[in-house]
């Protein structure tokens, strides 16, 4: 028998060889694999090959105890095999040939509830969508879940349906030193430069003059994240660590936190 199964594992070393290996312990044998990387957490997709006795339900129990979590098993065939380049460039070929076919296509790749895809879904989806839409010039229903930020005592959090896709979070000290982080899949869409434009708001609201954004020295769009919020910012790198110290003295209050379309470029405005 042959079960679809999707969970979501911690991101550290070990997790997903931990899981691999309870499969083969139980003579399970795993003949497909996807990784939807996400913060803090992965969410895995596999193809699994059981004897004829296992269940569905005694192949969620394996998985939960190897420590996914969210897990759901369905019962599928060999062509869930097929790779995952060869699928997606069919459907794009078919939602060119006939864009309202975008929502019947989605569901067969992606499942029926948009909630629980992952970032990197959502981020296809999307590039599915504007496809579609430079095909038929027109609006196609069912399109991507839009971006939504929230602020917390701590900062600011991007969302993608239920899913945490960004954040930007000030550490409790004195100099309101600031990080932020955006899952792989929706970097360069300006999630960051939201985050940061945002957070500034914050910041000038509690009274300070000033806060420091800390990045790797090696974070390659950290500079046009900075200009993109149109901040001022003095930079400088020091053992592989790039600081801006940035003014936020006068910056407005941003409005509430209302969804922000990903628009048929590709960018978040």
């Amino acid at each position: 028998m042959f079960f679809r199964v999707r969970t979501s594992l911690t991101e550290r070393p070990g997790a997903l060889a931990l899981l691999a290996t309870r499969c083969g312990e139980a003579g399970l044998n795993i003949l497909g694999l996807q990784i939807f990387p996400d913060l803090g957490q992965v969410t895995d997709e596999l193809v699994i090959s059981a004897p004829e006795d296992w269940a569905a339900g005694a192949v969620a129990e394996l998985v939960s105890g190897a420590g996914g979590d969210e897990v759901s098993v369905e019962p599928c065939t060999t062509h869930d095999l097929i790779d995952q380049p060869t699928r997606w460039l069919t459907a794009a070929h078919d939602v060119v040939m006939d864009p309202s076919l975008l929502p019947t296509v989605l569901e067969k790749l992606l499942g029926p509830h948009p909630e629980k895809w992952s970032a990197t879904e959502h981020a296809r989806a999307s590039a599915l969508n504007a496809l579609a839409e430079s095909a038929d010039d027109q609006p196609v229903p069912s399109g991507p879940t839009p971006v939504e930020y929230d602020e917390t005592a701590s900062g600011v959090v991007a969302r993608i349906g239920g899913h945490v896709v960004g954040v930007a979070a000030f550490a409790l000290t004195d100099a309101r030193e600031l990080t932020i982080e955006v899952a792989p899949a929706w970097r360069r869409l300006g999630i960051g430069t939201q985050l940061l434009t945002r957070a500034a708001s914050q910041a000038a609201v509690s009274g300070m003059d000033e806060m420091v954004l800390l990045a790797p020295a090696e974070d390659e769009g950290f500079v046009s994240m900075v200009c993109g919020a149109g901040l001022r910012a003095r930079l400088k790198v020091s053992d592989g660590l790039l600081t801006a110290r940035i003014v936020v003295t006068g910056v407005r209050r941003t409005g509430p936190a209302t969804p922000a379309p990903v628009g048929s470029s590709g960018r978040v405005r």
